[in-house]
């Protein structure tokens, strides 16, 4: 099947989200945000790139941007400046939004990517949708399409419907698909008491339900603050969060809304749920009434806290499941040892020991009530921790608190369990693909699974074909997991199957990783014939733990065939590549700077470095939301929590002397051949870098910046060997999210290195702040493989530094770059 997508110059995103709802920033609209129509009317483009950020950062998918204000004419120019500045600052697809069809198709033509059109409509002679459908046709662009007819705006349930098939049948006519129409159902404030309105609520969600019957290959999408319109912004936050809940069990995919102000339901006080879905669901006539009551006394204060103390009278085993969830590890292994002598009715038989419970009977009377507390209680904890992460309740460092819970439950409840026996659900066989040195979140993966009863064989990272197919045939496994971060290591999985397929493995496969998509594991599936066993992609760790629980069950059966009948169904969406050779660009080389030293590395050891001024250049946007995963709809505090956890980690890796940092570097001589760079060598070779050329406008290559007899510098940095060894020593002592840190800090830490000794570079060449470096791995030089050449030149090796046979750089927290003094240099996609 086609799967539906919006995109940027960086990034792609599928309308169809899981968990739903895809998100949309509502705040670079100044038809509906002050703030940003403050930013526009003093022209602030910086302000409005960070707004554009900070709700990217929040959680946002997409951004709508609106510019249109009664104070200023010029409407189409600033449009086309903001786009343009937003697809090369900002990751995420643009949903673009103005009444003028001129504004919107100059829009389009400055985004290098595939933006979202807000909105279309049939209202009066339907105008707007007459001139945006060929648009929508040309370019093959998504629409937000309000249910507005000849008729007026659809209210009732049927009315939505129908105006909905009348959008459709008229966007027929241009050749238009139903994938391309995200309908907006249309909902109505509840706030003004109006009878006209009173069902509002139920009449959106009913709608919902409808078009998605209707039309199930399109999109359903919500102006969520529509609803509570009117009302004071604490009522508000409660009843969008509420209805929005009720709205993705309706079938909802989409929603414009600031992300920040959202609450996850299950944290919402319950009198306040229950007021607000009065409301909603019109249940009683003074709904509104008490609704406002209600939140005119609490004022601007929302209680939203949750109970997070256990409570002594609770059976042991609630009290076990809640540590779990709540994370509260002090005190869990006493519970567990209570609820298996609760589930054998024998509670005097528990004594203690050293300050912990111990059963003083035999296995045999302890062993079933062990697995019963297993199945019952620690489980079922588990479970609703990953459900919590998949709805974006929980960020990922606590769930690994929660892990730790649980393996502390676990080793303590294995105590009582008779070993002949065995409790394992199943077995898997994990490990990161040949060639690749990346492991956390292969770790992540190990840690999960162990946690809900499996059994895992983890074969570590750079595992070749060969070694897994001898953990095969050795444990019998009844899956396979494969773990890939890189698009060039990613091939291993393909020849993963291929030789399955070849030698009748028989055996699941399951595939994750950042490098990879449904698209590319569906594709190595069918190749040839399709894998009668199944190749599985897990796009998170709790995606792998449904699939494999499917595996283990007795609807295995049926499951692979389900997945056989799709696989066997889907299509490959192709993009046609551009006829003829890409133009040069216009960039003309400068005058090179004088370097200090040529063909000589120079070395920085670890006494060279002072990590407090390493980590002055530290990105703590991309430490506190990429690596540390501080932010989402469950973690309003991000910052606050992330210099705290900074400091407190600043202090433990100098204490304990965690970072040994080092640097190579070095000056070159280099003239351009083509697209590509001869490099002069100390030996005297000349090494030939290979660099691509972008298909966008600009026709940029890294070579374009060279002239000839140029200078050009190298650059590699790491924190040094004993962080991954730390690590690694964490993982199997349980201290899953400490190790978690560590890790996130680390690779920080060797980008602020790389930006240090960058900044150094530059000094030396008196460039000032001009010019750019570029890692390996990225659009601009995407083959890490070049960095054994890079080795050949300032040789990191004696700096700690290798590589492996894909160009893979061990250990992983280290970084290598190619340095570039043109004034024009700047980061570009293919």
């Amino acid at each position: 099947m086609k799967i539906a997508r919006v995109s940027s110059s960086l990034k792609a995103v599928e309308l169809r989200q899981l968990p739903a709802p895809l998100i949309i920033g509502e705040r670079l609209n100044t038809q509906g945000s002050k703030k940003a129509k403050q930013l526009v009317l003093s022209d602030d483009f910086d302000g409005l790139i960070d707004l554009a950020r900070i709700q990217v950062e929040d959680g946002a998918h997409c951004l709508d941007v609106c510019v249109a204000t009664t104070e200023r004419s010029d409407e189409l120019e600033f449009m086309k400046k903001l786009v343009k500045r937003l697809s090369l600052e900002i990751d995420a697809p643009l949903v673009i939004d103005s009444t003028d069809p001129i504004v919107i198709e100059t829009a389009i033509h400055q985004i290098p990517g595939r933006p979202m059109i807000n909105s279309i409509n049939l209202e009066g002679d339907g105008s707007r949708f007459h001139k945006l459908a060929p648009l929508m046709a040309k370019y093959g662009l998504p629409a937000v399409a309000l249910c507005i007819g000849p008729k007026g705006m659809a209210k009732t349930p049927q009315e939505k419907v129908e105006t909905a098939e009348l959008l459709y049948e008229t966007g027929k006519k241009y050749g238009l698909k139903e994938e391309q129409f995200v309908f907006d159902v249309l909902t109505f404030t509840l706030a003004t008491g109006e009878a006209e309105f009173l069902d509002a609520g139920k009449n959106t969600l009913e709608g919902i339900k409808m078009v998605k019957q209707r039309f199930p290959n399109a999109f359903t999408v919500l102006g969520l603050s529509n609803i509570s319109f009117g009302l004071a912004p604490a009522a508000r936050k409660i009843l969008n969060s509420v209805f929005l809940y009720h709205a993705v069990k309706a079938g909802l995919d989409s929603a414009i809304v600031n992300a920040k102000e959202i609450i996850p339901y299950g944290e919402i006080d319950e009198v306040e749920r229950k007021l607000v879905e009065a409301l909603i669901f019109n249940t009683h006539q003074n709904a509104l009434a008490e609704v406002i009551t209600h939140f005119e006394k609490t004022g601007t204060q929302f209680t939203t806290s949750r109970k997070v103390e256990v409570d002594p009278s609770w059976p042991a085993g609630k009290r076990a499941n809640f540590r779990i969830i709540n994370r509260l590890k002090d005190g869990i292994e006493n519970d567990v040892v209570s609820a298996i002598a609760e589930k054998i009715n024998q509670k005097n038989i528990t004594q203690e020991k050293e300050g912990r419970l111990v059963i003083n009977a035999p296995k045999e009377i302890t062993h079933d009530a062990a697995i019963a507390t297993l199945n019952d209680d620690l489980l079922p904890a588990m479970k609703e921790v990953g459900d919590k992460f998949g709805a974006g309740e929980l960020i990922l460092p606590f769930v690994l608190k929660s892990a730790e819970c649980m393996k502390a439950s676990v080793v303590e409840l294995e105590k009582y369990l008779l070993k002949e026996e065995g409790t394992s659900k199943g077995k898997l066989v994990l490990g990161t693909v040949y060639g690749d040195v990346h492991d956390i979140g292969k770790n992540l993966v190990k840690t999960i699974f162990e946690n809900n009863g499996y059994t895992v064989y983890d074969l570590g990272k750079q595992v070749p074909l060969q070694k897994f197919v001898e953990k095969i045939n050795e444990v019998k496994p009844d899956a396979i997991g494969l773990s890939a971060l890189l698009v060039s290591t990613s091939k291993q999985m393909q020849h993963f199957v291929e030789f399955a397929r070849e030698n009748k493995l028989e055996i699941p496969v399951l595939c994750g990783g950042a490098a990879i998509n449904s698209n590319y594991i569906n594709r190595i599936a069918k190749e040839g014939s399709i894998y009668p066993y199944g190749v599985f992609y897990c796009k998170t760790m709790f995606e792998g733990l449904k699939t494999m629980d499917k595996l283990v069950s007795s609807e295995k059966t049926k499951f692979v065939q389900e997945w056989h009948s799709k696989i066997q169904n889907w299509q490959e969406t192709k993009v046609e590549k551009a006829q003829g050779e890409i133009p040069r660009s216009d960039i003309k080389p400068v005058t090179p700077p004088v370097a200090p030293i040529l063909n000589t590395p120079i070395r920085l050891e670890p006494k060279d470095f002072d990590l407090q001024e390493v980590w002055k250049y530290l990105s703590k946007k991309s430490l506190f939301v990429l690596s540390w995963g501080l932010r989402g709809r469950g973690m309003e505090t991000s910052d606050i929590e992330g210099e705290k956890l900074l400091e407190e980690w600043k202090r433990k890796v100098l204490e304990e002397k965690l970072f040994e940092p080092s640097a190579a570097y070095g000056y070159f001589v280099c003239n351009p051949k083509g697209d590509n760079l001869l490099v002069d060598a100390p030996n005297g070779e000349k090494i030939e870098f290979k660099f691509p050329r972008s298909s966008q406008s600009k026709h940029l290559c890294l070579s374009d910046y060279f002239g000839e007899n140029d200078l050009v510098a190298f650059q590699s940095v790491t924190v040094g060997n004993r962080v991954q060894e730390v690590i690694d020593r964490w993982n199997k002592e349980d201290r899953y999210t400490d190790a978690y840190y560590l890790h996130g800090l680390a690779v920080e830490t060797a980008e602020a290195m790389a930006e240090l000794v960058n900044e150094r570079i530059r000094k030396e060449l008196n460039v000032g702040k001009r010019g750019l470096r570029y890692s390996w791995g990225y659009p601009s030089c995407p083959d890490v493989s070049e960095h054994h050449k890079v080795w050949k030149l300032i040789d990191p090796t004696k700096s700690g530094m290798e590589i492996t046979e894909a160009g893979q750089i061990i250990p992983e927290q280290s970084t290598a770059a190619i340095v570039v003094h043109h004034p024009q240099a700047e980061y570009f996609v293919l």
